[in-house]
């Protein structure tokens, strides 16, 4: 069992109260032009480690039987197994849920799965972003979330203290077309001023994606953070799902991560 916990998010991102109030309000489409999609062909399962690495998960799995409800115990060990997390709302008002399953014994619940090999780490989640690209206590400031899957895609590449590593792709992701992108952020924030963590993005649950994982703050060899984005419309829902890693994780870890990842089937009943 780990015993270091997550960042207290709720401490650090101000205006963390208005989250919930911004739920039921109209969301702000954002005019952007349109991303430019590179052309060459469908990618296939994504390797982390591996630059040329396909993108596609075209197999939808079953949902489990009877999924446990997800939960975040600060960090503390998540067992292996099923689980369902709340994703955010359909068009119709209908919740949008989404099953997966996590295999192993290093894996830890914080507000979505992470995974740690010593001060390595890895994750993956799936979530409705309400607003985006925040950094490093939020210096940059986070953004409405577009609602349209090309202009979401074109917020995520303009992250701060950012790099696009893969240009944003034409994919198709569990069962749905989809957009790739793969980004390596800095985020190794100052510590200075007290914990804190780079922010990627708030949810429609009023959760905070962050991805700086490191133990007991001290970031993992630079500091860097490589994150794949696919970006998808799922019943008139426009839907993140990621996957992270530190720099310096080991490609069994990146697989573990993987694994899970491609296990995401939603729930849209």
């Amino acid at each position: 069992m780990r015993t270091t916990p997550t960042p207290d998010l709720d401490r650090i991102v101000t205006g963390g109260q208005d989250r919930l109030r911004r739920r039921n309000t109209t969301r702000i489409g954002l005019a952007a032009a349109a991303v430019l999609i590179a052309g060459g062909g469908a990618y296939g399962i994504a390797q982390l480690g591996d630059s040329d690495s396909n993108t596609d998960v075209t197999d939808v799995p079953p949902s489990p039987v009877n999924p446990r409800h997800w939960a975040d115990f600060d960090g503390e060990a998540a067992d292996p197994g099923a689980y369902r997390i709340p994703v955010g709302t359909q068009a119709d008002g209908k919740s949008l849920d989404a099953d997966f399953s996590i295999q192993g014994s290093n894996w830890t619940a914080s507000n979505l799965p992470v995974a740690y090999s010593g001060a390595q780490f890895a994750g993956f989640g799936a979530y409705q972003a309400e607003s985006v690209a925040g950094g490093c206590k939020m210096e940059a400031g986070l953004k409405p979330a577009a609602t349209q899957p090309q202009q979401l895609v074109q917020q995520l590449a303009a992250m701060p203290q950012s790099q696009v590593l893969q240009q944003p792709a034409p994919a198709t992701a569990f069962g749905h077309s989809a957009t790739h992108l793969q980004v390596r952020v800095n985020a190794a924030c100052s510590q200075a001023a007290g914990p804190t963590a780079y922010v990627v993005a708030e949810t429609a649950e009023a959760d905070t994606r962050a991805v700086s994982y490191f133990a007991d703050g001290v970031p993992a060899d630079s500091g860097a953070v490589v994150i794949d984005f696919w970006v998808l419309d799922v019943n008139g829902t426009t839907v993140v799902v990621d996957m992270f890693r530190s720099e310096g994780a080991s490609q069994a870890l990146a697989d573990q991560a993987a694994e899970g990842r491609e296990s995401i089937a939603f729930v849209t009943e």
